[in-house]
């Protein structure tokens, strides 16, 4: 069994994040891959402020999944505009290319897991 408290969880920043823009807060909600059975190397919470964006990258050998639990966010997949919200669920298979962007004034937090194929 796992079980972590929320205080035990520390943010850590991720300047320029992929190449995007300002600050990323992540905060590893596992230790990947050892708490993922060796299935993953991601599970992590990402808080982006009102202009910060995780630049564009391509997942190989792995997909991406995220859940918007606040906020607002232009996500970008292989040149495919979408417009995501709070309660929405994205993933980026293996050979996909995505960006993600805070979008209005509040701050964007996301749940993001990264799996191997």
């Amino acid at each position: 069994m796992l079980w972590k408290k929320a205080a035990e969880l520390t943010p850590t920043p991720l300047e320029h994040c992929m190449g995007g823009a300002g600050t990323v807060m992540m905060e590893r909600l596992l230790d990947a891959p050892a708490e993922m059975l060796g299935k993953g190397r991601a599970y992590v919470r990402h808080t982006l402020a009102p202009g910060v964006s995780i630049g564009r990258h391509t997942h190989e050998g792995e997909m991406e999944s995220m859940v918007i639990v606040q906020g607002r966010a232009r996500h970008v997949i292989n040149g495919e505009v979408q417009l995501l919200e709070t309660g929405d669920l994205i993933a980026a298979m293996p050979g996909d290319t995505h960006e993600i962007a805070c979008l209005g004034e509040e701050p964007l937090v996301l749940i993001a897991q990264v799996l191997y194929e």
